[in-house]
């Protein structure tokens, strides 16, 4: 009878370590993905609406906007994130809370009678950063907004462009996944905050939308 080699005990504790972190290795490896939902609640601007109505064409890949990168290292990690439910329902809310009215439209063409602009919003931009990138321990989301603004009968007036920004500790954070979306909850807050400040601000923005400019405070 044949008798095989007995494995001494040390290295079987060293196989099952390997074998524990292979386990453990290869899921972080795997597809990272980050899907948003609407928000239960976003806080509106305290803010007297502007007496004009306005419409507002959400563009189909603008409610369903998915980012997709596959990123060095890590044996080519890949990341898929999609904010398009919840940033489409921070510009509804935003703009309905900004102005005395807004008209959903199913195409920028769709407007009738007695609207200011058209209001159409679009991603000119998105980008993320992971602790390795930054050599910090935060995640970071920027996300350049570009805003056309036309006519009531679809015709271009101009655009105008801000960037959301958001960042995150991993403190209390289960998984990167987690992070990026604590991350880009706050760069949609960071977005609605622009759209309060350029209605405000920005001159071009406000001719475009047929606003007058508000007086200098003494």
């Amino acid at each position: 009878m044949i008798r095989l080699p007995l494995v001494p005990e040390r290295e079987r504790m060293r196989t099952r370590l390997l074998l524990l972190l292979v386990c453990v290795l290869l899921p972080a490896c795997g597809p990272q993905v980050v899907q948003m939902k609407a928000l239960n609640e976003f806080p509106r601007p305290l803010v007297d609406p502007l007496p004009i109505r306005v419409g507002l064409h959400i563009p189909p890949e603008f409610a369903a906007y998915t980012y997709h990168e596959k990123r060095p290292g890590r044996a080519g990690q890949e990341w898929t994130i999609s904010i398009g439910p919840p940033q489409a329902q921070v510009f509804q809310e935003m703009l309905g809370a900004l102005f005395s009215g807004v008209d959903v439209l199913d195409s920028p063409t769709a407007g009738g009678n007695g609207l200011a602009a058209v209001i159409v919003p679009g991603v000119a931009e998105f980008q993320f950063a992971l602790p390795a990138d930054t050599k910090a321990k935060v995640f970071e989301i920027w996300v350049k907004y570009d805003l056309g603004i036309r006519t009531a009968k679809g015709e271009e007036i101009g655009h105008w462009q801000f960037t959301a920004y958001g960042k995150t500790p991993t403190a209390f954070l289960k998984s990167d996944e987690e992070a990026i979306r604590a991350a880009t909850i706050v760069a949609l807050r960071d977005a609605g905050a622009s759209l309060v400040s350029g209605l405000e601000r920005d001159p071009r923005l406000r001719e475009w939308l047929g606003v007058e400019q508000p007086a200098d405070k003494p």
